[in-house]
């Protein structure tokens, strides 16, 4: 079986917990968060818990002879083993093992990959035998939904537009926007209500100028200046960050300009559209949207999705090269594109 992040939560907060639990998904820091909350509801006794955190190659077997050993004085016993990558033979012997698990012990494996390969043996007996975990990383929509509800348990108000420009400049990796989120709060201090001029003095990770650069260039149709724009993106940074955070930025784009098109026809002033709409900063964004079609932005939208969910379900994609095709496409002139 396959679980998402907050699945799992929810697993282990009916206090259920299985044989298994195999973890993946570039979100580090949610995984780490989500082993600290399974020892939280699991509440072994130091003699009922075992970590290996060295070479899984010698350890494997260690972990395994711990995981036959039963409880004490508890209905379960809880081994955990973090290791970014676990190597073929540690993953036959985890593999054989879990052919026939210990129903009193419920064991934890932590990979640094973005998800299973289809031949992963490993993963394949873990899905079977209890379950594989996938913390994938934050779309920019749900990290705003996530820094407004974390400010709201603060007793603070995080206007959209603020937690916008902070996903924008610091990205989705919420071990970043936390603690870019802890500073925010110690800046504003006993104000209720946090806007984007509290934003811009305390961001102290910042990805680029503009937030919405890529967002702007091409909805502009810019090929060249979106091409460089990309290559100094991937400079320095995992592929997967930039390309999934790059196709909600995108997509997010074209659906803007959707929306304002077919308020212009239901005959909307350009200030309440900038409002609704939720246009920052973007005094072109008018004169752009005079040159496209209705049509073509429903094309360019499909695009988007088609590339999103293959990259998703085909590991075998260069998620780098599929975003730099997806942007040529998206730059070429409507009367030199094939019909789709």
């Amino acid at each position: 079986m396959e679980l998402r992040g907050a699945d799992l939560l929810k697993e282990w907060r009916t206090g259920k917990f299985r044989t298994v639990y195999y973890l993946f998904g570039a979100e580090s820091a949610a995984k780490a968060d989500a082993v600290i909350k399974l020892k939280e509801l699991f509440k072994p006794e130091d003699f009922n818990l075992r970590e290996f955190t060295g070479d899984p190659a010698s350890e494997a077997p260690a972990a395994v002879s711990e995981c036959l050993t039963l409880p004490v004085f508890a209905k379960r016993r809880l081994v955990i083993v973090r290791s970014p990558k676990i190597p073929a033979e540690a993953r036959a012997v985890f593999a054989e093992y879990l052919k026939s698990p210990s129903p009193t012990t419920t064991l934890v494996l932590l990979s640094e990959d973005k998800k299973p390969e289809k031949r992963d043996a490993l993963a394949a007996a873990a899905a079977a035998a209890g379950a594989v975990g996938i913390f994938a990383p934050l779309s920019p929509e749900e990290a705003v939904e996530r820094l407004r509800a974390e400010a709201r348990k603060a007793g603070k108000v995080l206007a959209p537009e603020a937690a916008e420009l902070l996903v924008g400049e610091a990205g989705t990796d919420w071990s970043i926007l936390n603690g870019e989120l802890e500073k925010l709060l110690l800046f504003v201090g006993k104000a209720a209500a946090i806007g984007v001029d509290a934003v811009l003095p305390c961001l102290g990770h910042r990805q680029s100028a503009d937030p919405w650069t890529l967002e702007k260039l091409v909805q502009g149709r810019d090929l060249k200046a979106c091409l460089v724009y990309l290559a100094e993106a991937f400079t320095g940074t995992k592929p997967d960050e930039i390309v999934f955070r790059g196709l909600a930025l995108i997509r997010g784009g074209f659906l803007k300009q959707l929306k304002a098109k077919r308020m212009l026809k239901a005959g909307l002033s350009q200030r309440d559209i900038e409002v609704r709409v939720r246009i920052f900063y973007d005094g072109d964004f008018f004169s752009r949207l005079d040159h496209v079609t209705e049509e073509r932005l429903r094309r360019d939208l499909r695009l988007c999705l088609e590339v999103e969910t293959d990259l998703k379900s085909k590991s075998w994609l260069d998620a780098k090269l599929e975003l730099e095709r997806l942007v040529v496409e998206l730059c070429t002139p409507s009367s030199k594109l094939a019909p789709i």
